[in-house]
């Protein structure tokens, strides 16, 4: 009886240290249509760069879906707010939040640009 409890404990505890060690290889990337959360390069999570409604450091009332990437995100998180859906808000945690989010408004911004600018667009592919 015990044994089993103390290898039941013992699982649990590499399980949640599995998860943990797995939550950091969460990678943001921005495409020319897309802002995708991945891991291990398998998208999670797709959002059309039409559909972002603003970029801010502020989290707004209501739910989020949280993309962190680190275990201690307090100056590290940037919030995506959709114009569609149930939940609008997406928190996530790039390395450079700043540069990551004139890199999601310059990919937003030019996403309606004429396609004989495609040589100056920028598309970036960050944490």
């Amino acid at each position: 009886m015990t044994k089993t409890l103390v290898f039941s404990a013992l699982g649990l505890l590499i399980l949640a240290f599995g998860f943990t060690w797995l939550v950091t290889f969460v990678r943001y990337r921005i495409t020319p249509r897309h802002f995708k959360v991945t891991l291990l390069g398998i998208t999670l999570r797709r959002i059309r760069l039409e559909d972002i409604e603003s970029v801010t450091k502020r989290r707004r009332l209501g739910l989020a879906e949280n993309w962190w990437n680190t275990l201690h995100p307090s100056h590290r998180t940037l919030v995506i707010r959709r114009n569609r859906g149930l939940i609008k808000n997406i928190v996530i945690t790039p390395r450079n939040r700043y540069v990551f989010k004139t890199n999601l408004e310059k990919a937003i911004q030019q996403k309606d640009a004429p396609a004989e600018d495609t040589a100056e667009r920028v598309f970036v592919v960050t944490d």
